[in-house]
């Protein structure tokens, strides 16, 4: 079992490369139409890939969140059971540090791309151009969004090529190459270890089936939720002081329920009667005027039950 990811410009051949790379060695090219058939067998459909842009701004960051989750999950499971040929979706970042897998980055300059573009749309060189950027900055701002990393920092691959001065077949070859230079398929014992401690042991703090002190079944829903789709959380880790007396005594503090360490954001679920949050939104518009450095999303009860009917895990 090994795997091999290739990231990708417009119109730098990558789409070609991974095609050819899969074809020799054997490898199952995991791209679009792939993974909409995985999440599929999962309850969920192909728009599921993308959720988190046209969401309420109160739900966004945990349904980006639950998105990352569940393609991860997909492609760590199917990581077990063959080789994969990942094209594409931050796969760089699934299996960062994973020792049976080649990360690798195909590229080219902006106007060698923009021709490549133009000669197989059969458009111009100016909007050519004009698609080229647009992808740049689409694929830069999803890396961004869901792994908060710079998709071009060559610290995030094994390998890196060049097509305009390469060329696709020469390309290809040297990613061949590579694979066997590496010997990524003779390390099935280490990624399996790998994978059993992704999907097991780097939960992280706060798990749904160890006892908690929530106060409230939402509360408890809503960490079955991310345990399922293997979001890392913290219930309760830090309370932020709102108002001092005379003598520097704390005497109001906020405590957001939830914290995602791999997002660093604050999670504050409040499914009071509406003649309770009064109070609570007072704290909030305090503690956002104190610490506006600190990420928080608050869930109201609307936003939580959309949650739930989408994503939930009820009868599971």
């Amino acid at each position: 079992m090994a795997i091999v990811t290739i990231g990708r410009q417009l119109g730098s051949g990558g789409e070609d490369i991974a095609e050819r790379v899969a074809r020799a060695t054997g490898f199952l090219l995991v791209d679009r139409d792939v993974l909409e058939g995985w999440v599929e067998e999962h309850g969920f459909t192909g728009p599921d890939l993308d959720e988190s842009d046209e969401d309420a701004a109160g739900s966004r960051e945990i349904r980006q969140a639950v998105h990352l989750g569940l393609l991860e999950a997909v492609l760590l499971d199917r990581a077990a059971k063959g080789d994969l040929r990942v094209l594409g979706r931050g796969g760089q970042f699934v299996f960062r540090g994973c020792p049976a897998a080649l990360r690798v980055r195909v590229f080219a300059p902006r106007e060698y791309r923009a021709l490549s573009v133009a000669r197989a749309e059969g458009i111009g060189r100016e909007p050519a151009l004009a698609l080229v950027e647009a992808s740049d900055r689409e694929r830069a701002a999803y890396i961004r969004d869901r792994y908060h990393e710079d998709w071009e920092d060559p610290a995030h691959y094994d390998l890196m090529v060049r097509t305009d001065s390469l060329g696709v077949e020469a390309a290809t070859q040297v990613i061949l190459r590579a694979i066997e230079a590496t010997e990524i398929r003779e390390r099935g014992q280490e990624l399996s270890a790998w994978l059993e401690s992704r999907t097991q042991g780097e939960r992280g703090p706060g798990r749904a089936e160890v006892a908690q002190p929530f106060v409230n079944s939402s509360e408890e829903e809503l960490a079955r939720v991310l345990d399922f789709y293997q979001i890392r959380w913290e219930y309760e880790p830090r309370s932020f002081p709102l108002a001092w007396d005379e003598t520097k005594r704390v005497t109001e503090a906020f405590t957001p329920d939830f914290y995602l360490p791999d997002l660093d954001l604050y999670l504050e679920l409040t499914v009071l009667k509406q003649s309770l949050v009064t109070d609570k939104n007072r704290k909030i518009r305090r503690f956002r005027a104190l610490y506006p450095e600190v990420r928080l999303k608050v869930f109201y009860g609307r936003d939580f039950r959309s949650l739930v009917q989408k994503y939930g895990l009820a009868g599971r």
